[in-house]
């Protein structure tokens, strides 16, 4: 790839991008030369990712390069106190002498899949290496952490079996629990341009989103019961005699376990408990017996549940159980972050070590204790970052160092979380002076951003792209790995964080992947973009298939339904408007198609915030009629504690559910969606219950079109 190309930073889909400047203009950016307005994005015909597609997003995101940037350390003991700018070495100075004071489990580190996977390597090694605590965690745990754990309990790896290549020749798609044509719209327009007449796509979602409306068929399932349907297609497929038992027989165990808890849901059960028409079942059904190759994502909707991890493994059971994987088909998680496969990849959630390795492991903790000099990694996972808040709160963790995301608006049960932020040192790495995070912050880095720091990531379907510098970031900024390798340094760490440049890390960190699933030890910058691994993961060379598991199988497991604040016997017998009372609810919520994360970076783009209507919530016309609500009305959604408020959308959605953007800003609202959210979280993977949420409606003002 040419100098002027670059990974986007946005989504999972992972696009490569190229400008129309020179690289020495593009190197000018912030001088007069140069202003953001005159370049132009576009997608790059030869990236694997795209092929040359691109969303709103990407072609806008020079127009965030220079807006309300931090360009100086910030630094004030109380929140209550006005920030002043230090310098670097200031800042530096008061941090070391913090973090010298505190013992490593009084110390929390909470960064993200925007960062390049040697940002992440760095992190990772200063906490777990240098550090000695797992007290690590990334917000992949609001977003992958269940996909993650699900895909290790199955095939005992993480990584999608499958990759962009198979989109071009599936003849059915199923998208449950993802709006891919909003939040990933590349990968859903990809698969539009390329599909054939007879190619079936599928959407499971209570919401009649974009994605719904171009697909052939819409299931508008009850919120939460997904493990239901996929338990009932299994048992069809097992009563009509479809299942594949000769890849069962021969590289599966445990079928017959998880055949007996499905058992529990033939389709006049299921289509009771999930709100939907026997029929859904049944085709759905027929689908995965007699596609000739079928794919099925799903994202948030499944992964942001108290029963998160059942939900995936349902769904790969009946990959399993028909044998649609390799050729036939692919369970494909994808990945909401640009990086946040490389992360996994690095290991930077509580548990995790380079090459797909786990604290856990003895003998894969002594390979990169050995490797990075630094012995006594410590065998127990930290805890996530919703256990650290209430953590925080009893005064256990002292000092929070937030890198590249916005806690204060993404975690659930949001005041609780801005009292731990109030009473926590808070250390934040941010590019953007506007961060709601920032409220709460004690000591602020300036940092860059990407295209203007080099580095690698990985997107959905394990394929590197090598982001080449493409434009002069603010003066007196940094790299995060930078950051971190010089309070290291001062520390006394020079040994083990010799790190002059970006390629050090990266060449560093291949060596660990060496043998390792995710080996990239032979990859050359140069050669990027490239896949880690085969076009199908644990397909063998003759044709058959070997998972990472002790026994080399894949592995079936019953997949129990579990539902948040709904009574399952309830909902079995009277369905979920007779459970609900009038003016109850279920909310849910996801992304909208020109926004991102929290605005942080979108919200700076005057073409994508005009396309925006003021924060809303969707729905059903027949619900807003029996409350006395209309089109533009602004209601009160409550949880019985707190509330949010939001003008009023009569679309076509589940009834007795509502739908709203999960990522509005203290600056777009003053009611951010979390507030009214609970922190509940899944068993297996500890990722919260984002996506469910029983609360009360209510008519709070009547439309004024004039203030609107």
């Amino acid at each position: 790839m040419g100098k002027n190309s670059f990974q986007c930073p946005y989504c999972g889909v992972g696009c490569g991008l190229i400008t129309n400047l020179g690289e020495e203009k593009y190197k000018n950016l912030f001088k007069d030369e140069v202003i953001p307005s005159q370049i132009k994005v576009r997608g790059n015909p030869d990236h694997p990712a795209n092929r040359g597609l691109v969303c709103l997003k990407g072609v806008t995101l020079p127009q965030t390069f220079d807006k309300n940037r931090l360009t100086t350390p910030l630094y004030r003991e109380s929140i209550n106190e006005p920030f002043k700018e230090i310098s670097w070495k200031e800042a530096y100075q008061i941090l070391v002498e913090k973090l010298k004071k505190l013992l490593p489990e009084e110390i929390y580190f909470y960064i993200s899949g925007q960062l390049t996977t040697e940002d992440s390597y760095v992190i990772n090694k200063f906490a777990k290496g240098f550090l000695k605590t797992n007290n690590i965690d990334a917000n992949s745990r609001l977003c992958m952490a269940s996909a993650v754990v699900a895909y290790k309990m199955a095939f005992g790896s993480d990584g999608p079996p499958c990759c962009y290549e198979d989109l071009e020749d599936a003849d059915v798609f199923l998208f449950i629990g993802s709006n891919a044509a909003e939040a990933h719209p590349v990968l859903f327009n990809r698969i539009q341009r390329t599909r054939k007449p007879d190619t079936v796509v599928v959407t499971v979602d209570p919401y009649y989103n974009d994605t719904a409306k171009k697909s052939d068929v819409h299931i508008k399932i009850n919120a939460g019961t997904d493990t239901v349907l996929l338990n009932s297609v299994l048992y069809l497929l097992h009563q009509w005699g479809r299942i594949d038992k000769n890849f069962i027989e021969r590289y599966t165990e445990n079928f017959n376990q998880a055949l007996e808890e499905a058992k529990k849901y033939p389709p006049e059960v299921a289509s009771k408990i999930c709100g939907i028409p026997k029929r859904d079942i049944e085709l759905l059904a027929y689908l995965f017996a007699n596609a000739k190759k079928l794919i099925s994502f799903w994202a948030m909707g499944l992964n942001q549940s108290v029963n998160a991890v059942m939900k995936n493994l349902a769904l790969i059971n009946l990959h399993l159980a028909t044998g649609r994987l390799g050729d036939r088909g692919c369970p494909f998680s994808l990945t909401g972050q640009p990086n946040a496969m490389g992360g996994r990849e690095v290991g930077y959630l509580t548990n995790g070590l380079p090459g797909y390795r786990d604290v856990r492991n003895e003998e894969e903790r002594k390979e990169v204790e050995q490797y990075w000099g630094l012995e006594g990694i410590k065998p127990t996972p930290g805890p996530v970052i919703t256990e650290a808040i209430d953590l925080i709160l009893e005064g256990k963790i002292k000092l929070l160092w937030v890198v590249a995301t916005n806690p204060a608006i993404t975690l659930p049960n949001l005041k609780k979380v801005w009292k731990a932020l109030e009473k926590v040192f808070l250390v934040v790495n941010e590019a953007y002076a506007d961060s709601d995070t920032l409220k709460f912050a004690n000591l602020v880095f300036p940092a860059q951003i990407v295209p203007e720091k080099e580095g690698i990531m990985t997107a959905t379907d394990r394929t590197l792209t090598y982001i080449h510098q493409n434009a002069q970031p603010p003066k007196n900024t940094k790299p995060d790995w930078l950051i971190f390798t010089e309070v290291a340094n001062l520390m006394g760490g020079e040994k083990y964080f010799p790190y002059k440049e970006r390629k050090d890390i990266f060449e560093e960190y291949k060596k660990l992947t060496k043998g390792r699933l995710c080996d990239i030890s032979t990859f050359e910058e140069k050669d990027l973009p490239k896949r880690w691994g085969a076009k199908h993961l644990y397909k063998t060379p003759e044709g058959g298939f070997k998972f990472k598991t002790p026994g080399g199988k894949a592995k079936f497991h019953p997949t129990p339904f579990e539902i948040a604040e709904i009574d399952k016997e309830q909902l079995k017998e009277k369905g979920l408007e007779g459970i609900l009372q009038k003016d109850e609810f279920i909310l849910i919520n996801g992304r909208i198609k020109n926004q991102w994360h929290t605005m942080t970076k979108t919200g700076k783009v005057d073409s994508l915030l005009k396309q925006e209507l003021p924060p809303f919530v969707i729905i059903h016309p027949k619900d807003a009629f029996e409350l006395g609500i209309e089109e533009m009305d602004i209601v009160k959604i409550s949880d019985g504690e707190n509330e949010i408020y939001r003008v009023a959308l009569l679309r076509n959605i589940k009834r007795k559910h509502i739908f709203t953007y999960f990522g509005y800003p203290l600056w777009y609202t003053e009611t951010p969606t979390n507030l009214v959210v609970a922190d509940r979280v899944d068993p297996y993977s500890k990722e919260p219950d984002l996506k469910f949420r029983r609360v009360r409606l209510s008519l709070h003002k009547k439309a004024d079109l004039a203030e609107l």
